[in-house]
């Protein structure tokens, strides 16, 4: 398949990042070498909110998308030690919450606090119009029954647009069975990935609706687009053991996560990356792309690797901080150099932006 032609100098660049909790260690770590090739171009050091115009994050993407548009300024080596200093922390619970959640069936399975200390601790108590960038972080609003967006370019309007970070982070992280829902001006918000696992066409249809702040007025060929997963392990279910399934087998039915919550996430995330290829990447005319061509870009590059063994979304033992999650982000690393080259090199030959 032809790929479509590259433009020179993209008008609207966007970095997006999947959820996935502690797993969010490889795109930090990813992101991370992005900054690190840049950085050598350049002969300085490079970060990234000087190369993107849009962050966009659902639930640990959230988090990372918060960092890396903080006032602060946290890098991605910063970021990095946000998962491997705080997460032991955000994912401990004692024998009596244990029992109490009756194992993440009966409550969720972590208190909000850790986590809010952590976001505080790392990026201060700033509000989402305070972002060097715009942002787009997802939600789910439980009252109302529709997703929730955390926007820079809406913070100005109220109160209720522009919360604290900690607020934003509590909201997209809030993922159903692990962290209690957010509490937030009436609504009870959830993790983003019940809707938008990975958000990269949620960032697309925001980037194509600008009609004021500059760049506005795109066409989807002035687009650049770098999404990063968290890693993927696909458990399959045969139809055996899934038509058994009744609420419990859902939640519990087994693998390292609930089967409803890694089949809604992987299945969404999925879905994203083909939509997003067939509108920035999709050359007019061609045949349907096959798995491998998807996310090489010119205009939408997806770095996304696979889990040589599953690591739940709380795993945030030492052995999964220090090796797993390291040694698959310098997997992905090894296997896309080509892509993280190109997209450098586009990042390098647009410029930062003013």
């Amino acid at each position: 398949m032809s790929p479509p032609e590259e433009a020179a100098d993209p008008r609207f660049r966007i970095l997006s990042v999947d959820g996935g909790g502690i797993r969010g260690l490889i795109s930090a770590l990813a992101i991370k070498e992005i900054e690190r090739r840049l950085s050598a171009k350049l002969g300085r050091e490079a970060r990234m909110a000087e190369f993107f115009h849009l962050f966009a994050g659902t639930s640990t993407g959230g988090l990372i998308a918060l960092a890396l548009t903080s006032p602060k300024g946290l890098s991605a080596s910063e970021l990095a030690a946000l998962y491997v200093d705080d997460g032991p922390q955000i994912f401990s619970r004692g024998l009596g919450r244990r029992l109490g959640s009756v194992w993440g069936i009966g409550a969720p399975k972590y208190p909000a606090g850790p986590l809010r200390a952590a976001v505080e601790d790392r990026l201060g108590d700033s509000r989402v119009g305070d972002a060097t960038r715009d942002l787009l972080v997802t939600a789910y609003d439980m009252t109302r029954s529709e997703p929730h967006f955390f926007k820079r370019w809406r913070a100005q309007q109220s109160a209720e647009r522009n919360p604290p970070i900690a607020d934003a982070a509590l909201a997209t992280a809030a993922a159903p069975t692990y962290f209690p829902s957010h509490g937030f001006h009436g609504r009870a918000l959830v993790d983003g990935g019940v809707f938008a696992a990975n958000p990269s066409v949620a960032a697309i249809a925001e980037a194509l609706g600008r009609q004021s702040d500059e760049p506005a007025a795109l066409a989807p060929d002035e687009l650049f687009l770098v999404s990063i997963g968290t890693g993927e392990f696909e458990t399959g279910y045969g139809q055996g053991k899934v038509s058994r399934w009744g609420k419990l087998g859902w939640i519990a039915g087994g693998g390292s996560e609930p089967p409803i919550l890694g089949a809604m996430l992987g299945g969404a995330s999925d879905g994203a990356d083909y939509w997003a290829h067939m509108l920035l990447n999709h050359a007019r005319g061609e045949g349907v792309p096959s798995p491998g061509e998807l996310g090489r870009g010119p205009r939408y590059y997806r770095l996304q690797t696979k889990l040589q063994e599953p690591v739940a979304m709380d795993d945030a033992g030492r052995e999964t901080l220090r090796d797993h999650l390291p040694a698959a982000a310098r997997r992905l690393i090894e296997q896309r150099s080509t892509e993280l080259d190109a997209i450098v090199a586009t990042l390098d030959a647009a410029g930062p932006i003013a």
